[in-house]
């Protein structure tokens, strides 16, 4: 039998229920109509149900029970969602960390919570880590409290200690009705590298150097791992992520990404990478990003872009010579050196000097100025020198330009010039010997072509 002695709520009709039989693991359903007392505040009170059974033996027991019911008094009463405990898993986070943050909500109202909606509001703060940024909850009863956990990570900060989160709140009411609410939660947060890695690119050259546009080059990069912790899974991507941002420059025999195993506190490695300059690059500076990608000890995965600059010259190409033949030198003989520096490129090359030395020859004019040299365009000196030994002598030839970044620069070329020495005279006393020796001998052959009738 069931029973509804009354209390708070009045029962209408017949308050007691006979229900006969009820076998094992059966259930009956009892319907009683109650009426509210009015003016009765909105609020959950308990309906008061007495239960008694016999058993076969004819042993009677008795079950009285308590069911809440809820009540909304007129135009009054709301739910109250109130944030009461918070906890996040690790305690204490590392920017780039992922993280579960366990929030247990409280309804301190007078009306049951439904529709509940949770959700991170600061998004410079933390991110979700899969999904969406928020989650639902079940229902939440006058006085009664759920708990929920959002997944998430946390955003790159700067600052350590104590940090507020907002969260937002969304419910409802069984009327239709809508509440928004925003509440506080504290994240413990540490910025100390002592137990996370923190990469750095420490330096890196180009081999050769500097670059032009159509060169093949070596691009080698040191990476140190200057934090306190091992990272793991270390991805390198020239370019930036996806490698969006490599041009001029293309990879070459591999694509443009690396990975190293781990790199421990303090340890470096390099990172080797084979590059090709755009033949059609313009002259310049080129930001080249570096996208770096890691494990660290709890798992998170961390990255990090940063930037390096490769400079690209314009390499001027010039055609040196004589524009005549200089032919033989002399010792001691002066002579002209007839250079010439030609502009074979397709640009204009902003030429200062053209200059002549020699350590073998003693040069006078050596040096003229030029200016810019167009393309296909030429320019000569014509120097004169002075040779003091005889065999091979070197004509050092140096066009002094300013490349695209306005910097002095020389290209070199080295030409030959043969010099001969001349017959030495001989002394006087030797060509008096000789003449002795020509009169005596020619004296002699004058009498034998007289002996024979030839005369002399």
């Amino acid at each position: 039998m069931a029973t509804f002695p009354g209390g708070t709520f009045l029962p209408v009709g017949e308050t007691g229920h006979l229900l006969g039989q009820l076998h094992i693991n059966h259930t009956a359903v009892v319907t009683q109509v109650m009426r509210v007392p009015g003016g009765l505040a909105s609020g959950s009170y308990n309906l008061q149900i007495n239960l008694s059974a016999n058993d076969w033996e004819g042993n009677h027991y008795d079950y009285p029970q308590t069911v809440a019911v809820e009540v909304i008094g007129v135009g009054k009463g709301k739910p109250q969602l109130v944030i009461e405990r918070a906890r996040t898993e690790p305690t204490i986070l590392g920017p780039g960390d992922a993280f579960s943050l366990t929030l247990c909500l409280a309804n301190r109202g007078d009306r049951t919570a439904t529709r509940v909606v949770v959700g991170a509001a600061s998004a410079e703060l933390a991110v979700p880590a899969g999904g969406s940024n928020v989650v639902a909850a079940q229902a939440v009863g006058i006085n009664q409290m759920v708990t929920t956990t959002l997944p998430l990570v946390l955003g790159e900060v700067t600052q350590a200690g104590r940090l507020g989160l907002e969260i937002s709140l969304a419910y409802g009411d069984y009327d239709g009705g809508s509440y928004t609410d925003r509440q506080s939660i504290g994240l413990e947060v540490s910025t100390a590298l002592a137990d996370r890695p923190q990469l750095l690119i420490a330096s890196y050259h180009t081999e050769p150097a500097p670059l032009a546009p159509g060169d093949t080059f070596t691009l080698a990069l040191e990476i140190t791992n200057v934090g306190g912790g091992e990272a793991e899974r270390l991805t390198l991507t020239l370019g930036g992520e996806g490698g969006s941002n490599l041009a001029p420059f293309a990879p070459l025999a591999s694509s443009n990404v690396r990975f190293i195993t781990q790199l421990a506190a303090g340890d470096t490695a390099e990172v080797v990478q084979q590059l090709a300059v755009d033949g059609s690059a313009d002259p310049g500076a080129y930001t080249l990003p570096v996208a770096l990608a890691y494990d660290d000890a709890r798992g998170t995965r961390r990255s990090d872009t940063q930037l390096i600059s490769l400079l690209v010259h314009r390499r001027p190409h010039f055609q040196i010579g004589f524009y005549r033949p200089v032919g033989m030198a002399t010792v001691d003989v002066p002579f002209e050196l007839p250079v010439e520096v030609i502009n074979i490129g397709r640009t204009l090359v902003n030429v200062s000097t053209l200059e002549v030395s020699s350590a073998q020859l003693e040069i006078s004019e050596g040096s003229l100025y030029l200016g810019p040299l167009d393309g296909g365009t030429s320019a000569s000196l014509e120097a004169m020198a002075v040779a003091h030994e005889g065999g091979t002598a070197e004509v050092t030839v140096n066009v002094h330009y300013l490349d695209d970044f306005e910097q002095p620069q020389t290209v070199t070329q080295t030409l030959t010039v043969e010099v001969e020495t001349p017959p030495e005279e001989k002394p006087e006393a030797d060509q008096i010997e000789e003449r002795q020796e020509e009169g005596f001998w020619g004296g002699l052959i004058r009498f034998l072509r007289g002996m024979i009738g030839l005369g002399s």
